[in-house]
């Protein structure tokens, strides 16, 4: 009986030294904490493990802020980590837009003429792109070259241009389609096609679409 009481002691000491317990705090307070992929709590949690786990993986995530993912070696000493986590400036300086790649039609106000409306336009682009890359007022048809935004941290590339093209030929009313084209892609991408639609826009062209209403649509 003594032996068999001592049998499981040992085996309880041995299970106590070969387990590990590491405390893992986050900031924000409210940031998802991953372990192996299931989450496991917001801004603090306990994460054990044997030793023949080698490794843990943890992941701490939040919507406006750059995710961290690492590996926690059951070799490290640490007791107690913790993780701070970046904003994330592509997020800071973009909004949701519904005009993002979307046409949006603008009908012109009837006291200006063709080519005051024309003039009109190129103003408000100039207003935020630095160049126009086409311009062909026979066909009512304007657009700006690519303009590129690099975000390292996250390793993406935001472009943004602006198309307007008169519509509405023969109608009553001098209308445009007005587009803002906004992609993104990998930062080092070097290809045309690894860019793909984005549904939001940088905000410092976010009241463009706002600002050809009031332009072109006065009373």
């Amino acid at each position: 009986m003594k032996k068999f009481l001592l049998s499981i002691a040992l085996c309880a000491v041995s299970f106590c030294l070969s387990a590990k317990d590491v405390k893992i705090s986050a900031s924000p307070s409210d940031a998802k904490i991953y372990i192996d992929g299931n989450y496991v709590g917001d801004g603090m949690t306990m994460a054990s493990f044997k030793k023949n786990d080698e490794f843990i993986v943890i992941k701490v995530e939040k919507t406006g802020y750059i995710t961290i993912e690492t590996k926690f070696y059951y070799s490290d000493q640490r007791k107690a980590v913790s993780y701070t986590l970046k904003r994330d400036e592509m997020m800071d300086n973009s909004v949701v837009s519904a005009n993002a790649n979307n046409d949006f039609t603008q009908t012109v106000s009837k006291e200006y003429d063709r080519e005051t409306a024309w003039k009109l336009i190129h103003q408000v682009i100039l207003n935020y792109f630095d160049e126009i890359k086409t311009s062909d007022q026979t066909s009512g048809y304007v657009q700006t070259a690519w303009v590129y935004q690099s975000f390292p941290e996250v390793q993406k590339q935001v472009r943004t241009r602006i198309t307007v093209k008169e519509s509405g030929t023969g109608s009553e009313s001098l209308t445009y389609k007005i587009k803002v084209t906004s992609e993104i892609a990998p930062l080092n991408a070097s290809r045309e096609d690894s860019f793909q639609p984005w549904d939001r826009i940088l905000k410092k062209y976010e009241t463009l679409i706002s600002e050809f209403q009031s332009r072109l649509g006065k009373n």
